[in-house]
């Protein structure tokens, strides 16, 4: 199994010279969204006693672009020893090949009622509302960050989290 060390690694190499909408080492980003995703799933195992592991959603925050924005594959993944509970998580967060309205993506994603991607879509969208983050013209893009934030805590909320 994969650990952290290991997860940060491989996302540093795979996302190695990508930047940011800030002009921000892409990592940077990966980072802040995995930091508070274990800080929201061990509030879901500790104090809602959620059947959920803070690890694996950590490193499943950690690795949530890379299929996405990299070559990586699932296969890849499972080569470098990733456990398919974090495969499956980056699999839910990754977009699908055909074109869906972002909305559309939040309700699909939601409606999968899986507790660890929902809590790293809820750290990640909180980071994209960022100042650091947005595009100073960006009202539009900040406004479909914030509706998606309060449906994904809606649906953690739903499923027991109490952290929200």
């Amino acid at each position: 199994m994969g650990s952290i060390f290991e997860a940060h690694s491989f996302a540093i190499l795979a996302h190695a010279g990508q930047i940011d909408k800030g002009g921000q080492p892409y990592i940077r980003h990966l980072e802040r969204v995995a930091n508070a995703s274990v800080v929201r799933a061990g509030h879901a195992k500790s104090v809602d006693r959620l059947p959920i592991d803070p690890m694996e959603v950590m490193q499943a925050a950690v690795l949530h672009d890379v299929l996405e924005d990299t070559p990586t594959t699932p296969v890849g993944l499972r080569a470098e020893g990733f456990s398919e509970p974090v495969i499956a998580m980056v699999r839910l967060l990754t977009k699908s090949p055909e074109p869906m309205p972002y909305d559309a993506r939040m309700t699909r994603l939601i409606g999968k009622g899986h507790l660890g991607a929902i809590l790293i879509k809820m750290s990640d969208t909180e980071d994209n509302l960022s100042p650091d983050r947005t595009l100073p013209d960006g009202a539009a893009q900040r406004e479909r960050y914030a509706t998606a934030f309060e449906r994904l805590k809606a649906a953690a909320i739903a499923l027991g989290y109490t952290g929200a």
